[in-house]
């Protein structure tokens, strides 16, 4: 398995604090991968970056990798043009972790800016992963 993928996964969820392991469809994983694959290439990350997400070292990302995370949200939804889709994180992780636990998360992260919208989806990211991650099977 690509490990951007795996990283890019955990991302996408903004994990939150459950016990329970996530199983996901062979049409999901699917989409993920893709997804992956179109942001690597879209943002140009260099090798130094894919090893530094593959580490998961997100410890002052370059700009590339920012805008990893912004192109990834946007192609699965959460994100448009900078602002958190609240509906559409309502629906995908609601669903996974429970409706309450995905507003908990909304209400602390989703007002977030930062300098553009590659700085806001790694703040975003930063945020989301202050809840406890799931653990997620692909």
């Amino acid at each position: 398995m690509n490990p951007i993928f795996v990283i890019a996964l955990s991302a996408v969820f903004m994990t939150l604090a459950v016990a329970t392991p996530v199983e996901l469809t062979d049409e999901q994983k699917g989409l993920i991968k893709q997804y992956v694959d179109q942001c690597t290439k879209d943002v140009n990350l260099t090798e130094e970056e894919i090893a530094k997400v593959k580490a998961k070292d997100f410890k002052n990302p370059s700009e590339n990798i920012k805008c990893f995370a912004n192109c990834f949200y946007e192609k699965v939804g959460t994100l448009k043009d900078g602002v958190v889709q609240d509906e559409v994180v309502l629906k995908k992780l609601g669903a996974i972790i429970g409706e309450e636990k995905t507003r908990e998360a909304l209400a602390k992260c989703s007002s977030i800016k930062g300098d553009n919208n590659c700085d806001t989806a790694n703040k975003l990211y930063e945020c989301f992963e202050s809840f406890k991650p799931i653990e997620i099977k692909a």
